[in-house]
């Protein structure tokens, strides 16, 4: 195999990715790139996310276009020089073979590949009809129930794209007319590949992990002052979830089995909170990371939590930033929502949901009186988490919101 001949593989974001979809590509075909030059984007479950150039050199294929899922490791493109011809660059896609991808700590480094020897038989890895379609083009042609064996490919060395199944598709080709559509008021609308894989992971978390929950009622009155005299003192914005962000991390590190991730058979516990806020963006729920909060002010992390939502919203968000973790928080509170459970964050061991405060009547002294409470339930995970070891936390934390002078 020439060596100055080089991959652009799927790269591997994070223990939890299995494929991309590419948003789109920033140089063409013929462009010359230099090795960490940003030459596509790619969305995963969690962001949109620029990948860079493993080479120097020409690029001379574009095997996946954008809106191709692939899977981590697959090959998208071909880089080599101007001396290495055409019948050399095809004979190194077709024995092209991705190495399959196992699920290991998380990584910023793209997963390896390991390309065959030319000549090498390509049926180990997709035969001739795999390799002429798409993905994205495979399960489109499905659902509209196209057979791919009439379809004429318009891309690279007849490749199929979704585009050409869909106008196979539209011009009514080697089917039927369709009876005339009855009048619908509903619509239809194509879950995006964030979307699709905040779903998976949603369902894997669910099915695999055994959840149990613990509720306790908080009078949050002392929190509601707290954060109006807060802002009057220093005229910084504070809401009621940064005092409750602050306390966690307090309470967190004096559990240090709910401040934790479970890898394999290993519980890894964490000196300092990194906490995860669960925040409602057009694409799907994200989650950006208030790193050691409990060595941070209020001030602090109400300013940092306000950045960090603004950009979870407009999708800005750096990898670093919503990957790891070790609790997260769910506040659905200003939604006036009474009381709600949350699905765990693996590999996270343990959330956090904050319901609504509303006025309720409560003893003190003897006295019937009312209160502005809240139900706050935390879902812990049992293999780590057990039920005395959740209580106990959530008793620490109820005192620390009761005395918000020691935040």
């Amino acid at each position: 195999m020439a060596t100055n001949i080089s991959a652009i593989t799927m790269p591997k974001w994070g223990i939890e990715m299995t494929e991309g979809t590419i948003t789109g590509w920033r140089v063409k075909v013929g462009d010359r790139i230099e090795r960490g030059t940003e030459i596509l984007d790619v969305e995963t479950e969690k962001i949109v996310n620029a990948v860079e150039s493993p080479a120097s050199g020409l690029l001379r294929r574009i095997i996946a276009d954008a809106g191709d899922t692939l899977a981590v490791g697959a090959l998208v493109g071909v880089i080599a020089d101007e001396a290495v011809g055409d019948a050399e660059v095809a004979r190194f896609v077709d024995s092209f073979v991705g190495a399959v991808v196992s699920f290991e700590p998380e990584s910023d480094t793209p997963a390896p590949v390991v390309p065959a020897p030319p000549g090498a038989s390509h049926e180990s890895s997709q035969s001739g009809e795999e390799a002429r379609v798409s993905p994205i083009a495979r399960r489109v042609a499905e659902r509209l129930g196209v057979d791919l064996a009439q379809v004429i490919g318009t891309g690279r060395n007849g490749r199929i794209s979704k585009e050409d199944v869909e106008a196979f598709a539209a011009r009514g080709a080697g089917r039927p007319p369709a009876p005339a559509a009855a009048p619908t008021t509903s619509q239809r609308v194509r879950m995006s590949a964030r979307r699709v894989t905040i779903a998976r992971r949603l369902l894997q978390s669910k099915q695999s992990i055994p959840h149990f929950r613990l509720d306790i009622e908080v009078d949050f009155g002392h929190i509601l002052r707290a954060k109006r005299e807060l802002t009057e003192v220093t005229g910084e914005r504070v809401t009621v979830n940064d005092l409750i962000l602050r306390a966690a991390a307090l309470a967190l590190v004096q559990h240090p089995m709910v401040n934790a991730q479970l890898d394999g058979e290993e519980i890894v516990q964490f000196a300092n909170a990194d906490i995860a806020i669960a925040v409602a963006a057009e694409a799907g729920l994200v989650t950006p990371i208030v790193r050691d909060a409990n060595l941070k002010s209020v001030l602090t992390i109400a300013k940092e939590s306000r950045d960090l939502i603004q950009r979870a919203r407009l999708g800005t968000l750096q990898r670093d930033e919503i990957s790891g973790g070790s609790f997260t928080i769910s506040n659905l509170g200003m939604y006036g929502v009474s009381r709600f459970d949350a699905i765990i964050n693996a590999p996270q061991v343990a959330i956090l949901a904050v319901a609504a405060s509303s006025p309720r009547a409560v003893v003190r002294d003897g006295v019937v009186t009312s209160a502005d409470v809240a139900t706050l339930t935390l879902s812990m995970d049992h293999r780590v988490v057990d039920g005395a070891v959740g209580a106990q936390f959530l008793v620490t934390l109820k005192h620390l919101l009761l005395e918000p002078h020691k935040l």
